[in-house]
């Protein structure tokens, strides 16, 4: 789905044993890990887990499962890409997970005005990030012209009646795409499982999206890394304690489109104002929120924006964000008010891990 937030999942497994081989003996964990949605899962589970790794991880693509039969767009039998498929503008009924994903994703997008816009499809497909064939060269003024024209918060319309629930299009030719998304129901969807099952410590991520409980191997609490977006090598930027909450990062740095005949590069990125790849220095935005749908829904828009405008909303709406920019050739950081209890946690363990030493 979003090669960004994959890399993101290399820096999360590599804090996680980073800390689990300092001190003594950790207590035993279940490890689940492997691919789903295009991208990487990994699971750890602290104590264990009821009848260990293979029920973990049974338990997990169950749920992965779920929700690519709903959103996919790259199985052409899952629902959406059946929605998507349908070339009408009469009434489809759809599910109500379905319904409910997409009502929720309505709400989020309008926090931001509209910067994450799910029915930007046509435009993810003309920009050659979608399950169409990779565009080589860049879209002409008329071609972003008629995407557009099939995308905005009017270009479908959702609503339920006789307690069925349907989905219609203005256009038949209006796709859906809920990408942006998959990895935090994912996350949340592990999180609901363990839960219910009692488990008290955890951390589970898929890609860059993760929900955290309790504490790691060492009996502190979780911290994950922000990628510096700069180093080829996926170094950790900066460390953070999410305290309990999700986490995910949306990433332009890696996942881009090339103009064969110019050489220039275009963010995966759209801003679905203008139809194009976003033009500006911002290159992550990482998201702390109570649900992973919540930070992933949120964070592709909010790099959209900026950082001068996601801060701005951040600060405005209480939200906790973290982000990088390029400034002189080097990253810069900044992040709202609410974002600064997550960093407090991590340097005093960083603190305590160099008292150990």
């Amino acid at each position: 789905m979003n090669l960004n937030k994959t890399l993101s999942l290399i820096v999360i497994s590599a804090m996680a044993l980073a800390i689990s081989s300092c001190g003594k003996q950790p207590p035993q964990s279940t490890i689940a890990s492997g691919k789903t949605m295009g991208t990487f899962y990994r699971v750890q589970v602290v104590g264990g887990y009821k009848e260990g790794e293979q029920s973990l991880q049974s338990d997990c693509d169950k749920e992965f499962k779920k929700i690519t039969d709903a959103i996919s767009t790259f199985d052409k039998d899952a629902e959406l890409a059946l929605v998507d498929a349908d070339f009408t503008t009469d009434p489809i009924v759809i599910s109500p997970y379905l319904a409910d994903i997409i009502k929720r994703c309505r709400e989020q997008s309008d926090r931001i005005d509209y910067a994450m816009d799910i029915s930007v499809g046509p435009l993810v497909n003309l920009w050659g990030f979608g399950p169409s064939k990779r565009n080589s060269v860049t879209p002409s003024d008329d071609e972003i012209k008629k995407a557009m024209a099939l995308t905005g918060p009017d270009a479908y319309q959702i609503y339920e009646k006789d307690g069925a629930y349907y989905l219609q299009k203005k256009d038949p030719a209006v796709k859906l795409d809920l990408s942006t998304v998959g990895e935090g129901l994912g996350a949340d969807a592990v999180a609901k499982t363990l839960d219910e099952n009692k488990v008290q410590n955890y951390l589970a991520s898929v890609a860059g999206a993760s929900r955290s409980k309790g504490t790691n191997p060492k009996g502190d609490p979780w911290r994950i890394g922000i990628e510096d977006p700069t180093n080829p090598d996926h170094n950790v930027y900066q460390a953070v304690c999410p305290l309990g909450m999700a986490m995910s990062t949306a990433g332009s740095y890696r996942n881009y489109f090339k103009d064969a005949k110019t050489g220039r590069i275009f963010s995966h990125a759209i801003d679905p104002k203008t139809g194009r790849p976003v033009d500006h220095s911002t290159l992550s935005v990482t998201v702390i929120a109570k649900t992973a749908f919540e930070t992933d829904a949120l964070d592709t828009g909010l790099l959209v924006l900026g950082a001068d405008r996601a801060l701005k909303v951040a600060n405005q709406d209480n939200l906790a964000i973290f982000t990088i920019e390029m400034k002189q050739g080097k990253p810069y950081a900044r992040y709202s008010k609410a974002f600064s209890p997550y960093l407090k946690c991590a340097d005093k363990i960083n603190a305590k891990l160099e008292e150990s030493l």
